[in-house]
């Protein structure tokens, strides 16, 4: 059968379909490329707890506590506000995901099936010095605030002290607690 004889008997059967042949072309369309593989990144296709590797807890009380007394210089600063201490409760601290390679390794014993997962931390080097790839850092999530005020006896002190824990730790009014210090 020749090129001309295939194509007219294309058309025939195409045209005994009628007003079925545009939807039966998209089925078939659909279901072609349903039959081609896509390969997934393992990476991709389910979040590995094993991948996001949290910074030093030590450094991230450190930056914690930093951030509270950087936060008590500056509302000591505000009107009416005297000294000002502040103290947060974070539900997470500062962490950073690092880039990592999954490997997965599928042996077969007498039982079943046994899979092995590796990952590892993908490294990059620079001369002398080498290092984990960051993908993201994470800045902490706060759970509340309390702030120790000498002027926290003013409805108006309370309520600019609250405004500006607030504005910087991302933490609902609700969440902040502001007292008077002696």
């Amino acid at each position: 059968m020749n090129r001309s004889n295939w194509s007219e008997t294309l058309r025939r059967q195409l045209g005994r379909l009628g007003k079925f042949k545009y939807p039966l072309l998209v089925l078939l369309l659909g279901l072609a490329l349903l039959a081609i593989p896509v390969r997934r990144d393992e990476a991709e296709a389910a979040p590995d707890p094993a991948a996001e590797l949290a910074a030093d807890p030590a450094t991230g009380d450190d930056a914690i506590r930093r951030l509270e007394q950087r936060l008590g210089d500056l509302l000591s600063q505000m009107e009416g506000a005297g000294r000002v201490e502040v103290a947060l409760e974070y539900a997470a601290g500062p962490r950073t995901v690092y880039q990592t390679d999954t490997s997965q390794e599928v042996r077969i014993d007498a039982e079943g099936k046994e899979t092995r997962v590796q990952v590892e931390t993908v490294l990059t080097s620079g001369g002398s010095s080498q290092g984990a790839v960051a993908v993201q850092t994470m800045e902490p999530s706060f759970r509340g605030a309390v702030v120790a005020a000498q002027g926290a006896d003013s409805a108006a002190v309370q309520l600019d002290l609250v405004n500006a824990v607030a504005s910087l730790t991302g933490l609902g009014a609700d969440d902040i607690t502001v007292i008077k210090m002696k």
